[in-house]
């Protein structure tokens, strides 16, 4: 036996905690949209700047306005998540691949 045998290294402990689970999300993930594009939609949808916060979980309508600008009070550019930006194109009913629909009825 060689004195660098798999024997002479300790068996490797277990990780501590919750194990990691990967998985592939169900829709395709979106990517950051402009300030242009999140503008662009709204107005499309004749949603106002409050109606908009709502929709995608936002403080105000300020809020939005400084993503459609790109902009912030603090100088640092203000962007839409990519979540939001799902929740917002599934509510104008644009979402590339998905679309909402009622509880209760049936899929085709």
């Amino acid at each position: 036996m060689s004195s660098t045998s798999d024997a002479a290294t300790p068996p490797e402990r277990p990780k501590r905690g919750r194990p990691k689970t990967i998985f592939t999300p169900i829709y395709p993930e979106l990517q950051q949209p402009t300030g242009e594009q999140v503008k662009e939609l709204r107005l499309r949808m004749g949603w106002t700047l409050d109606f908009t916060a709502t929709v995608v979980g936002l403080t105000d309508a300020q809020a939005v306005s400084d993503i459609e600008r790109s902009s912030d009070r603090r100088g640092t550019p203000r962007k839409l998540s990519p979540w939001r930006w799902t929740l917002m194109l599934l509510a104008a009913g644009e979402h590339p691949t998905l679309m909402l629909v009622p509880r209760g009825t049936a899929s085709s």
